[in-house]
């Protein structure tokens, strides 16, 4: 049975610049960094020579005591690429049309401008993080 969601993650080709764009820009933060080699996540994932870091980063709202919910995973060895498997990430801003225009000016390329749904209880957007994995942004609006 499962208990609970535990997190999502993407793998990233340079990791200094998406903590850039993940920190300084979506304004996550960071929860812990850690690098593994040897013999636990050579056995556990099966990959010989492993080397990877990987960054756990939680929104500036969310509990310390809580388990981060993004990671980021940077394989130094073996070099491996994003998997573009998954549809995307998704973050719930306060005003998208704020975001949206703060965002842009720091150089991240969206989709199209804030959207209201069909149903009118949210506005979104699309944009691209460095290394092109789609990342949404949502606005629930008053009714």
């Amino acid at each position: 049975m499962i208990k609970n969601f535990r997190h999502s993650c993407i793998v990233v080709q340079d990791l200094d610049k998406s903590l850039k764009f993940y920190t300084g820009l979506i304004g996550l933060k960071v929860a812990k960094v850690l690098t593994v080699k040897g013999r636990y996540p050579q056995t556990v994932l099966g990959i010989k020579g492993i080397r990877l870091t990987y960054v756990k980063l939680r929104t500036p709202n969310q509990a310390k005591n809580n388990t981060p919910i993004f990671e980021l995973h940077y394989w130094k060895n073996p070099r491996i690429k994003q998997r573009q498997a998954y549809s995307h990430i998704s973050f719930t801003v306060q005003d998208i049309g704020y975001e949206y225009k703060r965002l842009s000016k720091g150089g991240v390329k969206f989709i199209s401008e804030p959207v209201r749904s069909p149903d009118g209880k949210t506005k979104i957007c699309f944009a691209y993080d460095p290394d092109s994995n789609l990342i949404e942004f949502v606005e629930d609006l008053k009714k």
